[in-house]
């Protein structure tokens, strides 16, 4: 039996969590129920724990200080994160303690139960790999990778090597990865990092290498056991989800080339190499995948056909909401297709790169949707495809969600900026919250604060500062109250941290841009 930990501070969530699910069915029992983050560390301390369910909002330790000190400690515990916040401040600082998945409180009866297999797998491949290799498991990955490298770079690497590390019982596909760091900033090193634990959530079925190439420039190696049957499209729809959570995640501008299966440890660098052209072929800005077409068209009638155009062009379309053309266009590129001569693997890896685009583009107009889920019904209905015909019309398909999402959205989002500006602008004198503006337009605060930002690029607090910021300008330059009453006339009760906001939006404080302006 697993053993479970519940932790929230609310205790008729953990009496619903213990009675609601059915634990004997999942090989689990629940050994401990505690109210924050402390008395889930001392119980750990001294007793068996496998598996931990904690909230993140909590007094004493928080279930993010939590995870850290599991991290930190090397607990051998995974976590499950289970929180009334889906925001992604908080996914963004548990990612990088690895936690295992994140459970939303009002669906944790459906989503709780395949979130502890998660749990259940990591821990049973733990289990066999301590067991299995002899060598300590960083020993073990760090000359793996080594000798991967090697071979990715055409340097020699002995027969030996490649059968006591098993690089021969493997098939490969590689990656090749440009990171961009907006604004300048390099952490290359944190990225890394980041990446594998995407890597680790979206490939859990696989293993994964990432090398450091050189400055910007990363190979991302998965491995995959030949006894298992899984197709390149497969591995597209992980690296896909990759680059969602990259974009929601990370202030990275990430673009990939990925190579075709490789079955031979002798192609692994001919396979890094096809991933390099790849790589090389994107244009356009924005998280971006490229695949490699290691068939190309021999046929002297066959047509040239921009994919990358298409897609850019299919998607400027739907985005603005024009149906009848994007239809035309996604009509236009089905002849093209039929007329370029190419295999229909090739053709349903097309529509699978267009159709993957429009929905990454879709994803910033409605955050709570569960994109995810459209996206593994797209990758199936394609691997199913039988005909152009149907690939078409999955294309037509998806079009037509993202068009009712954007126009839905677009308009919600106009007149949700719309509504809360006019809010800060009559009460912008008093002591407002998030929490107020959040009554006044009748929003969830959580996802008003995430669709305020997505749509004005500021948070609400900042539209709130920066309006009163601007009339206390007019103010100084345009009266003669002192500058605390100015302070209190636009909403700042303490002249000192008046005078912190306004230098931070001015870069100089009340007084002194006052005598700027005399």
């Amino acid at each position: 039996m697993y053993k479970i930990m519940l932790v929230d501070d609310e205790r008729n969530i953990r009496n619903g969590i213990k009675h609601l699910i059915d634990w004997d069915g999942l090989d689990c029992e629940v050994v401990s129920d505690c109210r924050n983050g402390k008395e889930a560390l001392d119980y750990i301390e001294d007793n068996e724990v496998d598996i931990v369910v904690t909230d993140i909002k909590m007094p004493v330790i928080d279930g993010l200080e939590l995870c850290k000190n599991i991290k930190e400690n090397k607990y051998d515990v995974e976590v499950i994160i289970l929180t009334a916040y889906s925001d992604f401040t908080f996914a963004q600082k548990a990612i990088k303690y690895n936690v295992v998945d994140f459970v939303i409180k009002n669906e944790f009866i459906e989503e709780l139960p395949s979130a502890v297999e998660k749990a259940k797998e990591i821990i049973n491949e733990k289990r066999k790999e301590s067991k299995k290799i002899q060598l300590s498991l960083n020993d073990y990955n760090e000359y793996r990778l080594h000798i991967l490298t090697r071979l990715a770079l055409s340097q020699n690497v002995s027969i030996e090597d490649i059968e006591k590390y098993n690089i021969d019982k493997y098939n490969y596909c590689i990656s090749a990865c440009e990171i961009n760091y907006y604004d300048g900033e390099k952490e290359n090193n944190s990225s890394i990092k980041m990446i594998k634990n995407f890597l680790n959530i979206t490939m859990k079925d696989y293993d994964s290498e990432v090398v450091p190439i050189k400055d910007n420039h990363i190979m991302i190696v998965i491995l995959i056991d030949k006894n298992k049957e899984v197709t390149l499209n497969k591995i597209v729809q992980h690296f896909n989800e990759i680059l969602l959570m990259v974009e929601e995640f990370m202030r990275l501008d990430i673009k990939l080339g990925v190579s075709q299966i490789i079955n031979e440890t002798s192609e692994i660098n001919n396979g890094y190499k096809k991933a390099n052209e790849a790589l090389s072929r994107i244009t356009t800005k924005g998280n971006t995948l490229y695949i490699y077409d290691s068939e190309p068209v021999i046929d002297e009638n066959a047509v040239n056909i921009n994919i990358e155009q298409f897609t850019k062009e299919i998607c400027d379309i739907t985005l603005k909401g024009d149906k009848e053309n994007a239809e035309i266009k996604i009509k236009d590129l089905g002849e093209e297709l039929v007329k370029s001569n190419k295999s229909f693997e090739q053709c349903k890896m097309n529509i699978l790169i267009i159709c993957s685009s429009i929905i990454r583009n879709v994803v910033k107009y409605d955050i709570s949707q569960d994109f995810n889920q459209i996206e593994k019904k797209l990758y199936k209905s394609i691997n199913d495809a039988k005909t152009m015909f149907s690939l078409i019309d999955i294309s037509k398909h998806i079009v037509d969600i993202a068009i009712s999402i954007c126009i839905d959205k677009k308009d919600i989002r106009n007149k949700l900026v719309t509504n809360v500006d006019n809010f800060i602008k009559l009460n912008y004198k008093n002591n407002i919250s998030l929490q107020d503006i959040s009554n006044a337009v009748f929003l969830n605060s959580s996802y008003l604060s995430r669709a305020y930002k997505k749509s004005t690029g500021i948070t609400v607090t900042d539209a709130i500062n920066m309006y009163r910021i601007t009339n206390a300008k007019s103010l100084l330059k345009n009266s003669e109250l002192k500058i605390y009453e100015i302070g209190l006339e636009v909403g700042f009760s303490d002249p000192a941290y008046f005078s912190h906001v306004f230098v931070k939006y001015n870069n100089q404080n009340p007084t002194e841009y006052r005598n700027s302006n005399m």
